[in-house]
């Protein structure tokens, strides 16, 4: 045996596991964990070193990954619709330049072969599953009342501010004595959503002990896009499955309706359950009180921006100012031109899935997506979508029993 085979890590190794770190670089960027706080946008350039690392060695093997060949219509518009948001959006040259580094990201997930997506979603379930299951046990431990370590932490020039106990954040502007769970990451919302999309990328497997934690940590979320986002994914993971989901849609419906009557009632209506969820699912004067994804002063502002004609390319938005989120702000600052261009992106693969039924239900969860938080190219929101619109359900469920990792 050469000394050299001791210590050399085969390619096919290396390449794997230098194309994981970088998109999950990538994907725990999006999500702002406090420790890339520093980094800013910048969180990126790591990332896409390290895929690009794992493209170039895998170049040069005898059975390189990144071999398919219809990534250029969606890389293209990627391209396309990255530069019209810098453009429009006044971005510096900064913007610019870290487009490209996320061109090779895109350009990486469209070219890597589709077995490699499949154990790519488990690599990121995995990896997520491993972070909070360490994280919730120094929550719980500060709920018990157990001292901690702690700085204070601000986010956005004063737009958050947090104790930061290192294992988790705890949002100073909460309006609950109870701190509603979101780890490391900057908003419980976009934490819940991330776990959900995984789950839902992550269909017919959730038995598993990684996605178990991930459905734990969506729940302690106390999310109601997160909860809405959970009921819908498990009727569509039934109807992917071509699963008869009559009597479970009624089994569900019953437990639901049980919890939602028992939080009515218990601690005469003073508990988390009503307080952060059921309250918010009341109608009122103006609509349903839980959708708050904009401010009184931005709806006024959005319905005269729909009447001029900056409609077509946007309206500059101010980000020191807090509370609006959702397609409204998308549209307030993309124009109907960035929304066309975002859908026709969209389009580029999902048309290319060969289920109806996946096709569909991705197409749904990703309206609602957007509806909801209006960041269609967030690495969290996109790629659990887009490896789900790979899949072919009937047949990858055996296939990914042996690509299991």
């Amino acid at each position: 045996m050469k000394i050299s085979s001791l210590y050399l890590v085969r390619k096919d190794d290396f390449v794997s596991l230098c194309f994981g770190c970088g998109i999950f670089f990538a994907y725990i960027g999006s999500l702002n964990p406090w420790f890339l706080w520093p980094l800013g946008a910048l969180y990126i350039v790591p990332a896409a070193f390290f895929v690009l690392l794992a493209m170039l060695v895998s170049h040069s093997m005898r059975h390189p990954i990144f071999t398919r060949t219809d990534y250029l219509l969606p890389v293209s518009v990627y391209v396309l619709v990255a530069f019209y948001m810098s453009f429009v959006n006044n971005g510096n040259i900064n913007a610019f330049i870290g487009n490209f580094f996320h061109i090779i990201l895109f350009l990486s997930l469209f070219m890597v072969e589709k077995s490699m997506l499949f154990k790519l979603s488990t690599w990121l379930s995995k990896a997520m599953a491993c972070l909070l299951v360490v994280s919730v046990p120094f929550y719980l431990l500060h709920l018990a009342g157990f001292p901690l370590p702690s700085v204070d932490a601000q986010y956005g020039d004063g737009l958050y501010t947090y104790t930061n106990y290192f294992f988790f954040l705890r949002d100073d502007r909460s309006l609950f004595i109870f701190p509603r769970f979101h780890s490391v990451f900057l908003e419980p919302g976009h934490l819940g959503t991330a776990t959900v999309l995984l789950l839902f990328s992550q269909s017919g497997h959730w038995r598993r002990w990684y996605n178990i934690v991930l459905w734990v940590v969506t729940f302690m979320t106390f999310s109601l896009a997160a909860y809405v986002l959970s009921v819908i994914i498990v009727f569509l993971n039934l109807w992917m499955h071509r699963k008869h989901i009559f009597k479970k849609v009624c089994v569900v419906l019953c437990i639901v309706g049980g919890i939602i009557t028992g939080a009515f009632f218990y601690n005469n209506g003073e508990n988390l359950l009503h307080d952060l969820i059921l309250i918010r699912l009341e109608m009122d004067e103006e609509g349903l009180s839980g959708d708050n994804r904009v401010a009184g002063w931005f709806e006024s502002e959005y319905e005269s921006y729909l009447q001029s004609s900056d409609i077509i390319f946007g309206r500059d938005y101010d980000y020191s100012i807090s509370g609006n989120s959702g397609y409204r702000l998308f549209i307030y600052e993309n124009g109907l031109v960035g929304l066309i261009l975002v859908t026709v992106f969209y389009l580029t693969f999902m048309l290319k899935t060969q289920d109806r039924r996946i096709f569909l239900s991705v197409a749904l969860i990703s309206v609602l997506c957007f509806w909801v938080r209006g960041y269609p190219l967030w690495y969290s929101v996109f790629i659990p979508l887009y490896v789900l619109s790979c899949r072919t359900m009937l047949q990858d469920i055996e296939q990914e029993e042996v690509l299991k990792c």
